[in-house]
């Protein structure tokens, strides 16, 4: 049986910090590159993006407010998920 002592648990937090931005950053990258992906196969038309001129100005705004909350609440899971020592 393994006992958990305090500098264990701090550095498998201080771990857990170092760790979660690269993975909230793969994630981000991987969930932003599918909902890209699925908005062009639903709509057949390229996603709003930023660097898209034609898109009008409203779907740019939405779709940029849209990925924002996305990325957010992404981050926000990995976070929880990793530091789930608080229990």
């Amino acid at each position: 049986m393994t006992t958990v002592t305090a500098a264990n648990q701090s550095s498998v937090r201080n771990m857990a910090t170092a760790v979660a931005p690269l993975i909230t950053m793969g994630t981000t990258l991987v969930v932003r590159k599918a909902l890209i992906k699925g908005y062009e196969a639903s709509t057949g038309k390229p996603a709003p993006v930023i660097a898209n001129r034609d898109a009008p100005v409203l779907a740019r705004v939405l779709w940029s407010a849209g990925m924002a909350g996305v990325i957010a609440s992404i981050e926000i899971v990995v976070w929880k998920l990793l530091d789930s020592t608080d229990d």
